[in-house]
């Protein structure tokens, strides 16, 4: 797993900007994130029993319904949001995907 390029996808869905983004960079930038989250929860965290995660793979689910994603038709704003949420969401399962590589390397 590239956590450095998930922390750059999630860098820039979350950098404080004077101004939203045009549309075609918050699309290319959520689909990388949605990736990037897809991969991450993939992943074996050793954390499958508990109630944080577990509340974290809800969220990530819930996050990648795509009923509930922004269309070509919604608001850039919605898409913006959307892509920060996908983004705050994947930056979580980072720090997750970390923290049990850590725990594996002390144990190992």
């Amino acid at each position: 797993m590239d956590l450095e390029a998930v922390g750059e996808a999630v860098d820039t869905a979350l950098a404080i900007r004077l101004t939203m983004p045009e549309r075609p960079v918050i699309d290319a930038t959520t689909r990388d994130l949605v990736s990037h989250l897809r991969a991450l929860m993939a992943e074996e965290l050793g954390f499958d029993e508990a109630p944080a995660v577990q509340a974290l793979f809800r969220e990530g689910y819930r996050v990648l319904d795509l009923t509930r994603r922004p269309t070509d038709r919604s608001t850039r704003f919605a898409a913006y949001q959307c892509m920060r949420d996908v983004g705050a969401l994947a930056g979580r399962f980072a720090d997750v995907h970390r923290a049990a590589r850590k725990k594996n390397q002390d144990d190992g």
